[in-house]
């Protein structure tokens, strides 16, 4: 390689150099600046969108804090379990043959029903009002689908 470089004229030499330089700057901005260029866009574009985003939560904040100091859906979740249940049943077509307060809980008893409205009844209450089945005992009927209802225990959640 000595020997090579030596065998050429300056010119050639200068030639040489001035291509090697060029070809370490293409190097140096392919591998080095051409992807930090593109980082750095990508970046930008990222803390612009994150500051539409910061926007829009700022402008949800009010809401935010009113729904919180406003009560949930359902918010019968304190009150007479007993009017709760003899409300809600009546809409279920659920007949209560008796209800018996105990404390936070109830026990009832219900009619012949039909599975599918008990269930329903039963997501209901929970869903809207936080009461839960603690204890059941069914009793099966000679109509398919229909169910009688011996004791249930129903009761509020604790949150």
């Amino acid at each position: 390689m000595k020997q090579w470089w030596q065998n050429l004229t300056t010119r050639e030499r200068q030639i040489v150099l001035a291509g090697g330089l060029m070809l370490l700057l293409v190097i140096l901005y392919q591998n080095l600046w051409s992807p930090l260029q593109q980082h750095l866009r990508l970046q930008r574009n990222q803390v612009q969108q994150l500051q539409q985003q910061l926007g829009w939560m700022q402008q949800q904040a009010p809401l935010v804090r009113q729904l919180k100091r406003a009560p949930s859906p359902g918010a019968s979740r304190t009150g007479d379990i007993t009017g709760t249940l003899s409300n809600s049943s009546q809409a279920y077509q659920i007949a209560l043959k008796r209800i018996q307060p105990q404390g936070d809980n109830a026990l009832v008893e219900i009619d012949i029903t039909g599975f599918d409205q008990l269930v329903n009844w039963l997501g209901m209450l929970e869903q809207q009002h936080g009461i839960t089945p603690q204890q059941i005992d069914l009793q099966r009927t000679g109509e398919p689908g229909k169910i009688q209802v011996k004791r249930l225990l129903l009761g509020r959640n604790k949150e």
